[in-house]
Formats: structure tokens, sequence, C-alpha cells
């Protein structure tokens, strides 16, 4: 990822983002001053923002601002601080909450929170965040509404089961309806918007070449993957998507590797598990690596697990080389 080193850094900002506000704190290294201050998560609180910063922060150097990771609260934020020309960074939930246990903080408070992971943007220099361009941020949206929806369709498919009043029934199956129409309409809007973009249009196709990659799993490792400029090689992208082993060592003990991190974004790993599932349903060209693994003694969850690593260093490999997939690629 991106070097975010400089020896011009003379401010860090550490934001705690919610729905309807946000918490800055303001660290200075030079003098070890600080200000804390809130304001609104509108267009008006990112002016107020910029007064504020305009008039605490020093001339003549480099702002690096953390920013943690909230849904998507904080896209406009991010968007206003990096057309500013700061330097930002989009911190990942759970390693703000490893480093605050770290510093065995008691209290928490929006306030606390913003402190701690400017303490963090400036001990650790976290990597930087890239805009994605229009049609990949479109693309994302879309694909997270279709999830949302799916979501409404099983949750109220499973009431419907349980369901005694005809009433409710009645409200239920109608309710139902409404969102397969919705649904079926932003599958169509998602086709529609790839195919209306060349660059979009390209991926879809290359990814698609790759076993248990369909239409909607490939949008969604579209929308959900930033620049490939960003990345250097495989393990980046698989440690971006928090599919990457933990590891766990004691004492003199053998280094132990356990369970995926879960550290990116989980509509990206759900896509990546729809598309292991497909490989391994039918005869593929990477079915044998999944059986391979469940014959040396592998769970079936921890072979799967490993398939999904697989598919997305496939998936880079074809995105960064504009290869289609090749049986060869089986045996990397």
């Amino acid at each position: 990822m991106t070097s975010v080193h400089s020896p011009c850094l003379i401010a860090v900002l550490g934001i705690d983002m919610s729905k309807a506000k946000f918490n800055a704190h303001l660290l200075l290294p030079a003098d070890g001053g600080s200000h804390s201050g809130e304001f609104a998560n509108t267009a008006e609180g990112f002016k107020a923002l910029g007064r504020w910063l305009k008039k605490h922060s020093p001339k003549g150097g480099t702002l690096h601002a953390g920013v943690e990771a909230t849904g998507n609260y904080a896209l406009p934020l991010l968007m206003q601080l990096h057309q500013a020309g700061h330097r930002v960074s989009y911190l990942n939930p759970r390693r703000v909450k490893d480093f605050t246990r770290s510093l065995g903080r008691k209290a928490k408070t929006d306030p606390v929170d913003a402190r701690d992971i400017a303490l963090m943007v400036e001990r650790l220099r976290p990597s930087l965040w890239t805009p994605p361009t229009v049609e990949r941020c479109e693309l994302q949206a879309l694909v997270r509404h279709r999830r949302d929806l799916v979501a409404q369709v099983t949750a109220n498919g499973n009431r419907l089961k349980t369901a005694q009043s005809p009433a409710v029934k009645s409200s239920l199956q109608q309710l139902l309806k409404h969102l397969r129409q919705q649904l079926k309409a932003i599958e169509t809007q998602i086709s529609s918007h790839t195919l209306a973009h060349n660059s979009l249009q390209r991926d879809e196709r290359l990814l698609r070449s790759i076993p248990g990659f369909g239409r909607t799993v490939s949008a969604a490792v579209l929308g959900g993957l930033p620049r490939l400029e960003d990345f250097t090689r495989a393990r980046e992208v698989v440690a971006f998507a928090g599919m990457a082993p933990t590891v766990t060592t004691s004492g003199s003990s053998v280094q132990k590797r356990g369970r995926m991190s879960k550290e990116g974004s989980p509509l990206l790993r759900q896509m990546l598990y729809m598309a292991a599932l497909n490989t391994i349903t039918r005869p593929t060209a990477l079915s044998p690596f999944y059986q391979a693994l469940v014959a040396r003694g592998k769970s079936k969850a921890c072979a799967l697990g490993a398939l999904m690593n697989k598919l997305l260093r496939i998936a880079f490999g074809v995105l960064k080389h504009q290869t289609p997939f090749v049986e060869n690629f089986a045996k990397i």
C-alpha cells in the first residue's frame, strides 16, 4: 500500500464518526499541544472543521487524518479531507479497538475515541486511503443496496413461514412481492451500470472467467476493492479483505495459523464465500484444491476458507494483468 511517512508531518487528526456528528482530536507533535472539537456530519459541519483546522494547525506542513470505518457515514468527510490536500487513512474498526485496548483505556466516549485514533495515526502511520472512481462508488452503493434487499427478503420470508394471522400473512406476502420486484430492478441497474462503463465491463468479463464468479460476485469484488494500483502483491489484497489467517505464538511454541482476521469488508467475504460454494458444488478446475485439503484432514470450513483466499488471489492476478482465468491458475 502507499507509504505515508513524511518528514513534514506537523499535525495528526483523529476522527470518531457517527451518523449525525463526529468528534475530532488534533495532535501537534512539535509542541505536544492538542485541540478537540465536535461537528455536525453535514456539509456545514465539514466547512466548520476546515475553519477549525486552519485556526489550530501550524502552517507549512502536512496533516494526516485518521477516520474509523463506520459504514458509509465517513465517506463524504474522507472525500472532503482528501480534496483539501490532507493525507487520509480509513481505519479498520477492529484495529482501532485493538490499539485502544493496548492503551489500557477504561473510559469510552466519543472525544476519547477521537484522541485514541489520533494517537494511532501518529504512532503507526497507517496506509493512505485513495478515493475510488465515481463509477466504482456507484457500483458499490448498488451492490450494498442489493445485499440489504436480500436480507429483507430472507427475514420477511422467515416471518411468513411462522405467521398465524391471515392479515399478517397477506401483508407479508405483499411486502415480499414488492421487495422481490425491487431486488430484480436493482440487479438490472447493476448490469446496466456495468455495461455503461468500459472499464467495469472489461473487468467483470475477466472476473467471470474464474470458476464460481457470476455477475453478482464479480460486481461485489469490483465494488469492494480499491484501486489495484494501491496493491503490489496478492497477499496485500487478502489482508485488506480480512482473509489473512491470524498467527499465534507463545514462548518457544510453534506458530499456529488460526482463523481469518475478518478485518476487511464483510460483503466482499460473503460474496467470495458464495463463489467458493459455487466452485465446489460442480466439477471445476479448482474443485481438486478443495478436495485435497479435505482429504488431508482439514475441516470443510477450513478448506472453504482456503479456497476463498485462493479465489481472491486469482481475482487479483486476473485484474492486475488483465488476463482471463486459465486452468493453470488453479495450480498457483
